[in-house]
C-alpha cells in the first residue's frame, strides 16, 4: 500500500507554513488550542506528540482542503507504528469534528474484544480527552459530551441505546446484517444523524462482510479515518481508504518513542535425536550430530522450540533476559515474559513448564479462556513484584493487535511465522515503552526477543534493519549506554517533483490487450481414496532429546547494532513434560480441523467443505497410525506418533495433484 499523500506534500508544508489558509475559522481556533504558543506549526507540550500532530493536520488538510482528492469516497488511512498513540489521534479528531464541524455522533469499529477493551479504557469517562488536554476551556463542549457507549457482552445495543449516543464503540461484527442484532444496530446508525467513522486496526477490513458493512454505512459517514500499524495483509489485500500518513518503526526508533528490539538466538553445537518406532515403541538414540546437518532427518522447524529439551533451554534463555529486565526495572514495574505458541496444546505445555518446573507464575490465554482471564491479560505488569504478580503470559493467536502491555520486556517465539503481518504484530507487543512513575522519558529501554535460528526469521529481523558488530567477547555484559545503538535517521520525503501519479484503476480496457487467463486448478481425482491410501509415511518419529549450546548470540535491530556471544544458560534438567492423552487427542482433532481449512484454501475452495475434509483426514489417521482405533481408544505410542507426523500428513496430501479437489468433489460417493 503506497502513500497517496506524497504528491501533496509540498503543498501541505506550505499550507502549514502560511498559517493554514482556507481552513475553517473554528478549525483554526482548535489548532491554536493544541499548538505551541510560540509556533503554531508545532504541538503544545502535553497535547499531541509530533507525529500525532502531523497526522492530525494531514486529516484536516484532506477533509477541508483536498476532500475530493483524498477524503472521498472511502476516507483516509493513518499508518502508525504500535506504541505510536493512535488513540490520542482519534480523540483529537473527534474533538475537532465536534467543535469545528458540528458532528455529534462518532462510531469506533474494531476487530476483536482485546482492541475494544483497550479503546474502552482510554475513552471511558473522557480519560484521553483530559490526559491530553484536547478540549479548550472555553469550548461549547466538555468531556461529558463524549460519553462512551460500548456494545458487547452484557451491554445493550439496538435503536434505543444507539440513537441518543455520542461516541459508540463496538466490534464490526455487531453491525453485520447476517444477524438480527447486527441489523438492528446498523439500522439505528442509518436512521440517526450523520456520523464520523473510525476504523481501528483497519488491516482486518478486507473481509467481504466487513466491506459490505462499511459500504452500507457510507451514505451516513461524513468522514472515515482508518488506523493501523500493518496496512498490507498477508493475502496481499489492503483497506480501500487512502493512506495519507506513515510513521513506521524506523521513525519511532529515531524519536526514541519505542523500545529497541534485541534478538537472542542459541548457538548449538550438537544434538541428540531419539527415534521411536511407531509400531513397536522401540527407541534408539543417535548422539553428537552437527545441528546444521539434521534437516534431512525428518525434523520440522517447530520441533526446535517445542520438543521438551529445546523448549526448556529456550525458556532458560528467556528467563535470563527476564531477570535482566527486572534489574533494569528496579522495582518500578514488573517486566513480563510473553510466550507465543503455534497451537493450544503447545501453549498449555509451555504454561505448565513455566509454572511447574521454573516456578514462574504464568497466565495462559487461548480461545477457551474466560473473559476474566482475557481481561487479566490486559492488566499484566501493573502489579509490583511484592504482590506475587504474573511474570509470564502464554498465548496462541489471542494476544495480537490491541493487546498493549508496555511491561512486556521479553518475547519467546515457540512458533514459525509465515506471515510478515503477524510477525510484526507479535514483535509490536513488546515495542511500547514503559511510562510508569519514576521511568524517565529518555531512559533507554529494550525488548528482548528469544528466537531460534532454525525458525528462519531473518526476513523479519531485516524488516527492522538489523546491523552487525563483531568481535565482542562471550563474557561481555549488556550495557544500555554502551550497547544500545544510536537511533536511525528519520526518512524524509525529498525531490517531490520526481513523483509520478498512479492512475486510478478502471474497468475500461480500451478494447485492447485483453488477456483472459483461466484459473488453473488440478483435475479432481476420482480415485482420491486409492491415492490417499497409497501415501507412505516413515515408520519412525524423531524427537530432540538433548543438545549442547555453546552460547547465546545477541543481535541488535536497527541502528549500528552488534552481534555478540553470551554464556549459555545453566543446564536445564526439568525432564519430560507429562502429557495427558486426552489433551493430546483433542490437540490432534483441533489440528486436523485447521489442516482441513488450509488444504481447502490452497486448493481454491471455501471452508464450507471443512467438515467433509476433516472426516476424511480423521479416517486416514485411524487407518495409517491408530490401527483402526478412535483417538479416544488408541495406544499412547500411536497417538504420540500421529501428533509428530501431522506436518508430514499435510505436506503429502497437499502435494498430491488433484487429491484435495477429488476429496471435495467425490468425497460423498
Amino acid at each position: 500500500m503506497f502513500n497517496e499523500f506524497s504528491q501533496y506534500e509540498d503543498d501541505f508544508q506550505q499550507w502549514v507554513k502560511d498559517g493554514y489558509p482556507n481552513a475553517k475559522a473554528e478549525t483554526l481556533d482548535y489548532i491554536r488550542h493544541l499548538s505551541d504558543p510560540e509556533d503554531d506549526a508545532k504541538p503544545r507540550d502535553g497535547t499531541l506528540w509530533l507525529h500525532q500532530w502531523d497526522s492530525f493536520l494531514r486529516v484536516i488538510y484532506a477533509y477541508e482542503i483536498k476532500p475530493d482528492e483524498l477524503a472521498q469516497p472511502n476516507g483516509v488511512l493513518l499508518n502508525v507504528v504500535t506504541g505510536g498513540g493512535k488513540t490520542a489521534i482519534i480523540a483529537a479528531l473527534i474533538a475537532w469534528l465536534r467543535i469545528a464541524h458540528d458532528i455529534h455522533k462518532f462510531l469506533m469499529l474494531c476487530p476483536n474484544l482485546i482492541v475494544r477493551d483497550r479503546l474502552e479504557d482510554d475513552f471511558e469517562n473522557g480519560k484521553v480527552f483530559v490526559d491530553r488536554d484536547l478540549i479548550p476551556q472555553d469550548a461549547i463542549v466538555n468531556k461529558d459530551d463524549f460519553a462512551l457507549t460500548t456494545l458487547g457482552s452484557d451491554r445493550p445495543g439496538g435503536w434505543a441505546n444507539l440513537l441518543g449516543a455520542n461516541v459508540i464503540l463496538g466490534n464490526i461484527h455487531q453491525f453485520y446484517t447476517s444477524t438480527a442484532s447486527g441489523q438492528s444496530n446498523l439500522a439505528a446508525m442509518m436512521n440517526g444523524p450523520d456520523f464520523a467513522l473510525f476504523n481501528d486496526e483497519a488491516h482486518n477490513s478486507p473481509a467481504p462482510e466487513w466491506d459490505n458493512t462499511l459500504d452500507k454505512m457510507r451514505p451516513k459517514v461524513k468522514l472515515r479515518v482508518d488506523t493501523t500499524a500493518t496496512p498490507d495483509r498477508a493475502d496481499g489485500k489492503a483497506p480501500d481508504s487512502r493512506m495519507i500518513y506513515e510513521y513506521l518503526i524506523q521513525d519511532a526508533l529515531a524519536d526514541r518513542l519505542v523500545k529497541t528490539p534485541v534478538v537472542y538466538q542459541p548457538n548449538i553445537e550438537t544434538v541428540e535425536l531419539t527415534y521411536t518406532d511407531a509400531r513397536t515403541g522401540e527407541k534408539r538414540s543417535v548422539e553428537e550430530i552437527d545441528w546444521a546437518e539434521v534437516d534431512r532427518l525428518g525434523l520440522n522447524a517447530t520441533q526446535w522450540v517445542t520438543d521438551d529439551k529445546p523448549m526448556q533451554q529456550q525458556m532458560g534463555i528467556a528467563l535470563q533476559r527476564l531477570r535482566e529486565q527486572e534489574r533494569r526495572a528496579q522495582g518500578r514495574y514488573q517486566p513480563i515474559l510473553f510466550v507465543v505458541a503455534v497451537c493450544k496444546f503447545d501453549a498449555e505445555r509451555a504454561a505448565k513448564t513455566l509454572n511447574d518446573y521454573f516456578k514462574i507464575k504464568t497466565l495462559l490465554v487461548t480461545e477457551d479462556s474466560s473473559d476474566a482471564d482475557r481481561r487479566q491479560a490486559t492488566e499484566l505488569g501493573k502489579a509490583k513484584r511484592g504482590g506475587n504478580p504474573y511474570k509470564a503470559v502464554v498465548s496462541v493467536l489471542m494476544l495480537r493487535e490491541g493487546w498493549d502491555v508496555p511491561e512486556v520486556g521479553v518475547i519467546l517465539l515457540l512458533r514459525k511465522f509465515g506471515s510478515p503481518v503477524y510477525g510484526q504484530q507479535v514483535i509490536g507487543r513488546g515495542l511500547r515503552r514503559v511510562r510508569s512513575r519514576g521511568v524517565g522519558e529518555g531512559e533507554p529501554q529494550i525488548c528482548s526477543v528469544v528466537d531460534h535460528p532454525k525458525l528462519e526469521h531473518q526476513w523479519l529481523w531485516e524488516i527492522f534493519s538489523s546491523k552487525v558488530r563483531t568481535d565482542v567477547g562471550i563474557d561481555d555484559m549488556f550495557d544500555e549506554e554502551e550497547d544500545l545503538p544510536p537511533p536511525p535517521p528519520r526518512q524524509v520525503i525529498v525531490n517531490t517533483e520526481n513523483f509520478i501519479e498512479i492512475p486510478e484503476p478502471t474497468d475500461d480496457d480500451g478494447g485492447e490487450f485483453v488477456i483472459d487467463i483461466p484459473l488453473v486448478t488440478d483435475e479432481p481425482r476420482k480415485d482420491w481414496w486409492e491415492v490417499l491410501e497409497g501415501i507412505a509415511y516413515q515408520s519412525e518419529t524423531v524427537t530432540i532429546t538433548d543438545q549442547t549450546i555453546s552460547g547465546v548470540e545477541r543481535q541488535a535491530l536497527t541502528g549500528d547494532g552488534w552481534r555478540t556471544l553470551e554464556s549459555a544458560p545453566q543446564d536445564v534438567n526439568g525432564g519430560a513434560i507429562p502429557v495427558d492423552l486426552d489433551d493430546l487427542a483433542d490437540a490432534i482433532r483441533d489440528e486436523l480441523l485447521a489442516m482441513s481449512e488450509r488444504l481447502l484454501e490452497r486448493a481454491g475452495h471455501t471452508t464450507q467443505f471443512k467438515g467433509k475434509i476433516y472426516s476424511i483426514l480423521l479416517n486416514h489417521v485411524r487407518t495409517k497410525f491408530l490401527d483402526g482405533a478412535s483417538l479416544g481408544l488408541a495406544e499412547e505410542t500411536h497417538i504420540a506418533t500421529t501428533w509428530r507426523t501431522l506436518p508430514e500428513i499435510e505436506k503429502q496430501i497437499g502435494g498430491a495433484p488433484g487429491l484435495v479437489e477429488g476429496m471435495v468433489k467425490y468425497g460423498d460417493k
